[in-house]
């Protein structure tokens, strides 16, 4: 068994929240964790926490893929193809190259493939060199965004809504 921090959700009370809204002000990332967001189905905090310490979070957002862009659903079998978003992800500097963030990243994954989405996708900064390579090494797909300077992730999880073929 991999020895370091546990992953688990954050809920308001549990313990780690308050550490993880401080880690996530350290790296630049609170407003993200702190922002509504209309357009997705669920909202997911999560933590790794080296006792109620977190050391690392990730927002997970549980959308229709294209909602948030005003984009018609595409539907298979009629059931719109739905994905995880990552909106903001960080992992304190002491804890980094370590398996922490993938440990994050493979909850994360868990949590889509279980709620029946398609694809995970996140975006990043061209400065977040180390969120690349974890990106790339996991098998994630890489495109540059043309709205600014950042690349987009995707990771195809199934073939389709309801388990089949996508036509």
């Amino acid at each position: 068994m991999t020895s370091g921090p546990r992953v688990e959700e954050l809920v308001p009370g549990s313990a780690g929240l308050a550490s993880a809204l401080r880690l996530a002000d350290e790296l630049g990332q609170r407003k993200y964790l702190e922002r509504a967001y209309p357009s997705t189905d669920r909202t997911i905090l999560l933590g790794a926490l080296a006792g109620d310490e977190a050391v690392g979070f990730l927002l997970l957002l549980l959308q229709v893929i294209g909602r948030e862009e005003g984009r018609p659903p595409l539907l298979v079998d009629e059931a719109p193809l739905r994905e995880g978003y990552v909106n903001a992800f960080g992992v304190a500097e002491a804890h980094r190259r370590r398996g922490t963030g993938k440990r994050m990243q493979r909850v994360a994954i868990s949590i889509c493939e279980r709620e029946g989405c398609y694809q995970m996708r996140s975006r990043s900064p061209t400065s977040a060199v180390e969120n690349y390579a974890l990106k790339l090494d996991m098998g994630y797909t890489v495109h540059p965004s043309s709205e600014n300077d950042s690349y987009f992730f995707l990771k195809k999880l199934r073939s389709g809504a309801g388990g089949g073929e996508a036509p």
